[in-house]
């Protein structure tokens, strides 16, 4: 009896050991997953997941949600490089889905494994939009990975930005003591990355500048360096992110720096950190970056004030940790691309930040980043559209910072779009933009945005400056500098002075400005 009931465990333990070195059971089945462009036929990558009662792991597959913690019912997400990939499916009758960035649809077929299984499962994507007709290229500027070896990290950037159908795409290196250890994406070197080059994505490394009175904290804030020649010293400022040292200095010096360099500065995290309004209002600042990393402050925070004091601020995003999100800027590139001709793109404010929709607004004949010249007072004609495959709800065309045009987006054939004309009469400077107003959640468990780049209006050769917006960066000023004067430990008395005189002297100049709109009492 001994005998046999050993022989009998041997066999279950055999049967267990298979079925869990299979992956997905003893009896599953190879297949071929591949996806097509529904309209030309040609393969192209994407994501895909298959469903039984619940996520069905795809050995053989790039794990999409690497590094994201995410709730079980958006779980299941991997990657389809564009030649197709093998993977083994269980004998089961499985919910298949697929879908690649935020041009298509999201397709859903099903499959029964359970007798006879398909060799090859091809599942065609609708395309909603195409960027490339209108010369838009998408882009991410902000990105950096942790905790992955080098090969792995290798295998994320190959396979993930061109599932995204991500074009350009920036990582950066960033010192934070001592958990930088731990951050892959610093082993690149600063510049081009042609390693890459096979993947059709432009990568390029840059720099994350930045200081915090605490090692997540705010402080002064960071900043992008976009295509630098070298890394700006110090990368990181300050003992509460490097560990020691001091809180003499800004962001400035790094900033101009990098803009010597002939590099392109862009804001991070919307309004966080106390030195963004000097800079934007001093015109160091190429771009805004929004909700990249998190959903924190709003447009009107800081964006809309910036607008209506008159600056030039394109609007911009990225991922920061992981590409948690679909979160990308289409920027309508001149000539051939390069990151060159992308980041010009930007700075020009022919560009939009979305996770979702793709919008379109001209104004006047004039599209985004441009200018309508005014001599006097006029109506307006201006024509706006969005488009994907989320219910995006409500488009909103903005004026000065106020919504005074909206349409609800309507279900489509494969997902939804909206459009809008409107006539506005307008006596003074100022900006248009469109937007969503959207509580709807993507496939990756994050709320819709979307927000293009201004049209700016000029009347008589003068730009808007709103009195309210004008106190309102005031005081943000005005905050930033009694927080550093709270939590700032600085080498010398000299050295606080020097830098809170930056912030004494941008509040005098801003209040001469809003002095001159009052104009005399």
């Amino acid at each position: 009896m001994r005998s046999f009931a050993c022989g009998c465990l041997c066999v279950c333990l055999v049967a267990l050991f298979a079925y869990l070195g299979s992956g997905a059971g003893a009896d599953a089945v190879a297949v071929k997953i591949r996806l097509v462009d529904a309209a030309t036929g040609k393969s192209m990558p994407g994501l895909v997941r298959v469903l039984a009662d619940k996520p069905v792991p795809l050995p053989g597959l790039y794990d999409r949600l690497r590094g994201l913690k995410l709730p079980a019912e958006v779980a299941g997400w991997h990657v389809v490089p564009e030649k197709g990939a093998d993977t083994k499916l269980p004998r089961a009758k499985l919910r298949v889905q697929a879908l690649a960035g935020l041009e298509t649809a999201a397709t859903e077929m099903t499959v029964d494994c359970q007798i006879k299984a398909p060799s090859e499962i091809t599942l065609k994507l609708d395309f909603l939009f195409r960027p490339e007709k209108s010369g838009l290229v998408a882009g991410n500027t902000h990105l950096h990975l942790m905790k992955l070896t080098k090969q792995d990290a290798e295998d994320y950037l190959k396979q993930l930005p061109p599932a995204e159908l991500l074009k350009v795409m920036f990582i950066s290196y960033l010192e934070r003591k001592p958990d930088d250890k731990d951050y892959s994406t610093n082993l690149y070197p600063i510049g081009a990355l042609p390693q890459f080059d096979a993947t059709g994505v432009l990568f390029n490394n840059g720099e994350e500048h930045r200081h915090n009175f605490k090692a997540y904290g705010e402080g002064y804030g960071h900043v992008m360096f976009l295509n630098i020649k070298k890394l700006v010293q110090p990368v990181s400022i300050g003992p509460g992110i490097m560990g020691d040292g001091f809180d003499d200095t800004p962001l400035r010096p790094g900033i101009d720096d990098a803009r010597k360099q002939g590099g392109t500065v862009i804001w991070c995290h919307n309004g966080n950190g106390f030195e963004d309004v000097l800079n934007a209002l001093g015109g160091r600042l190429h771009a805004l970056n929004v909700f990249d990393g998190s959903r924190t402050g709003s447009y009107e925070d800081t964006y809309y004030r910036y607008l209506n004091v008159g600056l030039r601020m394109p609007i911009s995003t990225g991922t920061d940790w992981f590409l948690y999100d679909f979160s990308r800027v289409y920027a309508q590139v001149q000539g051939e691309l390069s990151i060159a001709s992308w980041l010009d793109a930007v700075k020009a404010g022919r560009c939009q930040a979305t996770n979702s929709p793709l919008l379109s607004l001209k104004v006047d004949g004039q599209d985004l980043g441009g200018e309508v010249k005014l001599a006097a007072p006029k109506t307006l004609k201006i024509e706006a559209s969005g488009v994907g495959r989320h219910d995006f709800q409500k488009l909103q065309l903005v004026h000065n910072g106020r919504v005074v045009k909206s349409e609800n987006a309507q279900k489509t054939k494969n997902g939804f779009d909206a459009r809008l004309t409107h006539e506005m009469r307008v006596d003074g400077p100022g900006w248009f933009a469109l937007r969503i107003d959207s509580s709807v959640k993507n496939e990756l468990d994050r709320q819709l945005f979307a927000h293009t780049s201004p049209v700016y209006v000029e009347m008589k050769g003068k730009r808007l400056f709103d009195l309210e917006s004008g106190l309102a960066l005031l005081k943000q000023i005005e905050e930033g500098a009694a927080a550093i004067r709270a939590q700032g430990h600085f080498g010398s008395p000299a050295a606080s002075a020097k830098l809170l005189a930056l912030y004494d002297d941008g509040a005098k100049e801003l209040r001469e400005k809003i002095n001159q709109r009052r104009g005399p009492k």
